[in-house]
């Protein structure tokens, strides 16, 4: 039913926020809306993909649309085979500084050894035993007690 003399404002189908950004791209109407997805909306300054993805919804309604470029590579961590696990960037990092760049060093460091890297603290001790050590749980002693002894 649309036609090209049809002028369908954005105001009440899009936050008053999102109105002024697309206003001062010189988006006024639902139609202009259209026929700048996806590619010139993505450029926009001020209209991210959470925006869009808003935009999309609202105005577009059909599938989610997928850019045809492939996603940026992840982060180079230099020697580390752990860039290509779950954990978070930032863990993979903190164990490539103190030289823990293989799944068998993290292995061989855990849990002690993780445990005395600087700002490696419990929650991402648990990132490495969800993925690497599932059904472990390491807790940390409370308080100083004496290490164990062991039998000779």
């Amino acid at each position: 039913m649309s036609n090209e003399n049809t002028k369908t404002p954005l105001e009440g189908r899009l936050s008053l926020g999102l109105v002024r950004i697309l206003a001062k791209n010189n988006l006024h109407t639902v139609e202009a809306v259209k026929r700048a997805y996806p590619e010139r909306l993505l450029r926009m300054p001020g209209v991210g993909i959470v925006r869009f993805r808003m935009i999309e919804a609202e105005l577009i309604h059909t599938e989610s649309y997928k850019p045809l470029f492939a996603a940026p590579p992840f982060p180079e961590v230099p020697g580390s085979t752990l860039k290509n696990s779950p954990l978070p960037l930032a863990v993979v990092r903190r164990l490539a500084r103190n030289g823990i760049l293989t799944e068998q060093q993290l292995r061989d460091a855990y849990p002690e050894k993780l445990m005395r890297i600087s700002s490696f603290g419990l929650g991402s001790l648990r990132e490495v035993e969800r993925i690497f050590f599932p059904g472990h749980r390491y807790d940390p002693p409370t308080g100083k007690q004496p290490p164990p002894t062991l039998p000779d």
